[in-house]
């Protein structure tokens, strides 16, 4: 069952719409999942869920083996999507800079979830996951100058605003699977 799975249109919708009403695991495997990691990697990293999750997220349509999602019809969808251009937020890199090639489509869909996930979640859920994700990604000097930046943030405004930037440089330093990450990060926690 080492297969790599992809969110369909309907599961890309279904994150937005919460009509199925899946269990808290289950949603957050649906967030987080995408072709960087197989399924067995995905059912260690996410708590709670199981094979059969797994079988009815793909009953349901909402997700789908990788190499099925290369029909003509994926392929035309991805070519509509948008790439956007990482940020650096780095002392003196605060300028917009293609640091990194563009991802693969099947990522878009996952950044642009990740910047919706940071948007919507709640003071705490930012702060708890900007600290953990921050302190194991970046290192002892710039994790250390990356929580004063955490501490700095007076709001839920500011600390949004620092976790799309931080998103956007993990996405240049460590690619889509460490986004992955911090948005599993933020939605384990209750806002």
């Amino acid at each position: 069952m080492s297969s790599r799975y992809i969110r369909t249109a309907a599961g890309q919708a279904e994150i937005q719409a919460r009509a199925l009403k899946l269990s808290r695991p289950v949603r957050n495997l649906l967030l987080v999942i995408n072709d960087s990691r197989t399924i067995e990697d995905w059912l260690v990293q996410v708590h709670g869920v199981t094979p059969d999750d797994v079988a009815l997220l793909r009953s349901e349509g909402l997700i789908t083996e990788a190499n099925m999602a290369a029909t003509p019809a994926a392929k035309a969808v991805a070519k509509t999507m948008t790439v956007d251009i990482p940020v650096d937020i780095r002392e003196g890199g605060a300028a917009a800079t293609p640091a990194a090639p563009a991802p693969a489509p099947g990522n878009d869909a996952d950044w642009t979830r990740t910047q919706q996930v940071i948007r919507m979640a709640g003071y705490n859920a930012l702060y708890d996951a900007l600290t953990s994700v921050g302190k194991a990604k970046l290192g002892l000097m710039r994790g250390y100058r990356f929580m004063l930046e955490v501490e700095k943030c007076t709001g839920p405004d500011e600390l949004r605003s620092l976790a799309l930037k931080f998103a956007e440089q993990l996405r240049t330093e460590h690619g889509m699977a460490a986004v992955g990450e911090l948005t599993y990060a933020i939605g384990a926690v209750k806002a």
